[in-house]
């Protein structure tokens, strides 16, 4: 059984912001922590339909998605979050009323309520075309989470409007995660370490966004990359000097050579 988890997210710190691509030099990174008793773990706001590609890719099946609503451990999944009807439709109602679009995600697909200039913006830069406009999708599929299409100036408004239902996290310059309180990818670390009967196992965490907060609180320790935001910075025990932060953080703490 691997006695260390190294927990990466995937955009802007395992791949380049925008981008699934990883350089060679990282598959053999995480190749030789599979080989010493570490086990790699993807923790993303992404869903499966997603990186399932970059999963296969790397070899991985142990990982978080959707920021801790979708939990597989050695192929088996060991959580699906189902966001609330009700819920869903308060959110929806809010952001209507502040022209906001919404984005519905669940592990098969997603879709939009709105093409707004800021959702034009913000699929422009994660490279995603063919983007489905279904203000009531959560009608007819499941959904994981949502995102909203907004800048920061309106954040304050929508995390005091859900305070103590739902955490509002920003992960772009254009968007943020909504999720329910009880899920995050720190929860979804905690359910992998259960699975592993070592709850004294360390905890090596990989990030760059604000999204990773809940991650770098239970970490021994947090590696933040060059480019991270200010808040996860003050929360790491290391922070990368270089473009390759993720091989930086693995050498630094002995995982590679």
């Amino acid at each position: 059984m691997p006695d260390k988890l190294a927990v990466f997210d995937l955009d802007g710190t395992l791949c380049d912001a925008g981008t699934l691509a990883v350089s060679a030099a990282t598959i053999a990174a995480l190749d030789h922590l599979k080989a010493t008793g570490v086990l790699p773990v993807v923790a993303s706001g992404r869903s499966y339909y997603e990186v399932k590609d970059l999963l296969e890719l790397l070899d991985l099946h142990t990982f978080i998605l959707a920021n801790g609503c979708y939990i597989v451990y050695h192929d088996q999944v060991i959580q699906n979050y189902q966001f609330p009807t009700a819920a869903i439709e308060d959110v929806l109602a809010v952001a209507t009323a502040h022209h906001d679009a919404v984005g519905f995600f669940n592990q098969r697909g997603f879709a939009i309520s709105e093409m707004t200039p800021l959702t034009r913006q913000h699929v422009a830069r994660m490279r995603v075309t063919n983007v489905p406009i279904d203000r009531y999708y959560y009608r007819h599929a499941p959904v994981n989470f949502l995102n909203l299409y907004m800048t920061g100036e309106k954040d304050a408004a929508y995390q005091a409007r859900f305070k103590d239902q739902l955490s509002i996290l920003r992960y772009a310059p254009d968007a943020v995660d909504v999720m329910p309180t009880t899920v995050s990818k720190a929860s979804g670390i905690l359910k992998i370490k259960a699975r592993l009967h070592q709850p004294s196992a360390p905890v090596y965490v990989f990030g760059d966004q604000n999204n990773d907060l809940s991650m770098f609180d239970l970490a021994d320790y947090g590696i933040a990359m060059r480019q991270s935001s200010a808040p996860l910075k003050q929360k790491a025990a290391y922070v990368a000097t270089s473009a390759h932060g993720v091989l930086e953080g693995l050498k630094h703490y002995q995982l590679i050579k």
